[in-house]
């Protein structure tokens, strides 16, 4: 089987290793796109590093970063000429920065390169990421989620030289990430190993870290959002690390593919969306993917299939989240703009097709 593996230049990970950040750093000054919660130690621990170059820090990019929040932070980095772009936080902190980076050098809108309108040419600015959360994977992928609130159309910028020149994933930086976050966060990185295993573009080497990143997610998730128990830290930031690597090379599913336009229209964070979305469809897979949905049943709690989605709807339940959209309100008039724009990669790669019906019955079974 012929693959191809691609991956961030530089990637670290142990407690402790983001004080390695600044060595990496080439010369000229820093644009830091940080998440709110961020700031504080961003500056506390990095500017005093940074003595001698110019800094500029924006700590206030929305969750499902909106086109408007990335030009802002275009105009902060142009205006001291940033050679460096650090994203330090979630995934939204870190995709802000990605796509600033790419595009620093470039002319147009964010929305001329979201649209396809103008192309990326090439690598942009020096591009380090740092995740505060175990879940997104956004610090390893070449693309950035982001959001057109006038469209409510959420899809990926994307280009092979958004790899990020160093990766960074220290988990001492997720131990005070708040319960909801964990658990939401936790489920996607789970939702992201699973759908990589079950992926129709899965290779033995995909295979290999997407099961590690589930053996390594399942028993932690829990543990963490209850008592942020610092092993179960550090597996919950490896495991997500790996599930990343994984689905770079593998793509994902129909989770991700009916997530991202469900979310953006009814503003649910992503890690909910996983978290509603995922057992019902292993329950749709399961037909074109018994063998191997078994395999992982046997390696994740020794039992059946059946057993392994009943086994995520208590994780689900006992880490506080949905079991649908009713609190979100999904409705019936929804359904169009949904299946309308469900069709991504991640569906191209789910394990079993979907007709537009189809689609809309998976919506039903979820409105709650």
């Amino acid at each position: 089987m012929n693959c191809e593996f691609k991956l961030p230049d530089e990637i670290l990970f142990g407690c402790g290793e983001r004080h390695k950040l600044v060595s990496k750093l080439p010369a000229g000054n820093v644009l830091v796109v940080a998440g709110r919660h961020s700031k504080e130690r961003v500056e506390s621990e990095l500017l005093p590093e940074l003595k001698g170059r110019e800094v500029r820090i924006v700590a206030d990019v929305r969750p499902e970063p909106p086109l408007e929040d990335v030009e802002r932070v275009l105009a902060a980095g142009r205006e001291i000429h940033a050679a460096n772009v650090i994203g330090w936080g979630g995934g939204s902190a870190i995709d802000t920065a990605k796509s600033a980076a790419a595009l620093l050098p470039l002319d147009g809108s964010v929305a001329d390169y979201f649209y396809g309108r103008g192309k990326i040419p090439g690598k942009g600015c020096f591009f380090a990421a740092l995740p505060t959360t175990s879940g997104t994977g956004a610090e390893i992928t070449p693309n950035a989620v982001l959001l057109d609130p006038e469209t409510g159309i959420k899809q990926s910028l994307r280009h092979d030289t958004m790899f990020a020149d160093t990766a960074i994933v220290d988990p001492e930086l997720t131990y005070d990430c708040p319960p909801g976050v964990t658990a939401a966060s936790g489920f996607d990185a789970l939702t992201q190993a699973i759908e990589s295993f079950l992926s129709k573009k899965a290779t033995p080497s995909s295979e290999a870290l997407a099961l590690k990143a589930a053996l390594s997610i399942h028993p932690a998730l829990l543990p963490a959002v209850r008592s942020s128990s610092i092993p179960e830290r550090i597996a919950m930031a490896e495991g997500s690390m790996l599930a990343a690597m994984a689905f770079t090379q593998s793509s994902l599913g129909a989770v991700h593919g009916i997530g991202h336009p469900l979310g953006s229209l009814l503003h649910v964070p992503h890690g909910v969306c996983c978290a509603v979305l995922l057992p019902e469809l292993l329950r749709w897979n399961l037909p074109a993917c018994r063998e191997k949905m078994a395999f992982l049943a046997r390696m994740l709690i020794r039992d059946t299939p059946e057993a392994l989605i009943a086994a995520l709807e208590e994780l689900r339940r006992a880490a506080g989240l949905p079991a649908d959209f009713r609190g979100y309100g999904l409705r019936e008039e929804h359904f169009d703009f949904i299946v309308k724009n469900c069709r991504s990669g991640s569906m191209r790669s789910n394990p079993r097709d979907f007709s537009d019906p189809e689609v809309a019955a998976i919506l039903r079974g979820v409105a709650g």
